[in-house]
């Protein structure tokens, strides 16, 4: 059993994370015109908000378009590998530890 304060502080950073995303990426919608809800900041790509520790982000626009294709094609197979494991799990009761300790024995 997982403590609630911990689900609670997750949600603390997961909301900063998210209010830190919001106004770094979109304009203040004091001064957005009232047709343009939503209006994102010229200099800013969905996706990329500074933090880039190890500096492994391209600094060509092109290479940069190529690995957010292949992250996004990379999470879309975890989310299916995802998926397997929960069908397999629904199957036969047993959770994926208990599959790779079966097969290790």
């Amino acid at each position: 059993q997982v403590p609630g304060e911990f689900w609670a502080l997750l949600a603390i950073m997961i909301g900063a994370a998210e209010q830190y995303r919001a106004e770094y990426g979109w304009v203040d919608p004091s001064e957005v015109p009232v047709d343009q809800p939503g209006l994102l900041r010229a200099d800013y790509t969905p996706g990329d908000i500074g933090f880039d520790p190890l500096g492994l982000k391209p600094y060509d626009a092109e290479d940069l378009k190529v690995m957010v294709t292949k992250e996004l094609q990379h999470g879309r197979l975890a989310m299916l590998a995802t998926a397997g494991f929960m069908a397999q799990e629904l199957v036969d009761g047993k959770g994926i530890i208990e599959h790779l300790t079966g097969a290790v024995n």
